[in-house]
């Protein structure tokens, strides 16, 4: 019997894409436990991807999870509508999104401690994605980090703003926080990097990693408050949707297994590059693992 090795809780989401030529691209596969999933699996193969999934997935959808290599039953149901949203990508190449049907509804679609079984309790890794706040803390709370689980948290920066006990509460719980530079201006008001992560890590964590987007990231490592670096993988965007997610994932990955954390933010950074060079998931889907190590490889040469 295998067991999972690192637990990814998020939400799955059914994407309309409308590009800025006009061009529609409906029932997109999409979610951040999709992207984060994929990438974390490149690295550590008992990832296990923890979410709900409604009742009228559309066909094009379901055969892209199909591609990915993700079993329809592998997922909590819901008898619920899935997860919908109308993305409108700007010429600029930022992106409004519209949520379908509304916060009631995205909690609901969310992962709650009663959807955690037994399998999901024994997880040695946990990484939690951007849910809605009052599932993601509720989960946080029923599977803290320590006593032989590390716990990786990413935040969804909309529900910051009036929250910051709660959000505290979260990053208290966790190993690792991989905030992004927009949370960090949220939570405390500045945009002061490394002072930033060094307050984080008085909260609880033992390792920070700033997310900068196209600026890389930074790596705070309290055990001997250090701060390093890491360029984001050069590539072209197609679609910057999922990069964040790829990178957590990866990150994940790689650092429960080597406790490197360096090494898991480069990791990090390659998926999140690959993520970013084709539109939606499908840029992940047919990525391998020697293919990942080959760039990493690859990028180690040329970075010195």
């Amino acid at each position: 019997m295998t067991h999972t090795a690192l637990l990814c809780i998020g939400n799955i989401t059914v994407d309309d894409a409308v590009l800025p030529d006009g061009t529609r691209r409906n029932a997109c596969l999409g979610g951040d436990v999709i992207y984060a999933g994929l990438a974390a699996r490149l690295f550590e193969p008992q990832v296990r991807l923890l979410a709900p999934l409604g009742s009228d997935l559309p066909p094009p959808a379901a055969a892209a999870l199909e591609r990915a290599g993700l079993a329809l039953a592998g997922f909590l149901r819901r008898d619920r509508p899935n997860i919908r949203n109308t993305v409108t990508y700007l010429a600029d190449g930022s992106r409004v999104w519209d949520l379908w049907h509304g916060e009631a509804h995205f909690e609901a679609m969310s992962v709650w401690p009663a959807d955690l079984d037994a399998d999901a309790v024994a997880a040695p890794a946990v990484l939690f994605l951007a849910m809605a706040l009052a599932p993601q803390l509720a989960c946080a709370q029923a599977l803290p980090g320590g006593g032989g689980r590390t716990v990786y948290l990413d935040l969804q920066e909309d529900y910051i703003y009036g929250h910051h006990a709660e959000v505290a509460e979260m990053v208290r719980l966790s190993d690792v926080f991989l905030p992004s530079e927009e949370e960090v201006w949220r939570l405390l008001g500045h945009r002061d990097l490394a002072a930033a992560a060094r307050e984080f890590a008085h909260w609880g964590p033992s390792v920070v990693v700033i997310k900068r987007a196209g600026a890389g990231c930074l790596v705070y490592q309290r055990a001997d408050d250090s701060l390093t670096q890491v360029p984001a993988r050069p590539a072209v965007v197609v679609d910057s949707t999922g990069a964040g997610d790829a990178f957590c994932g990866a990150f994940a990955a790689v650092h429960h297994r080597t406790g490197d954390a360096v090494q898991a933010a480069r990791a990090g950074a390659v998926a999140a590059s690959c993520a970013i060079g084709g539109f939606g998931v499908e840029a992940m889907t047919g990525l391998t693992r020697q293919q990942v190590e080959d760039d990493l490889a690859e990028w180690g040469r040329t970075d010195g």
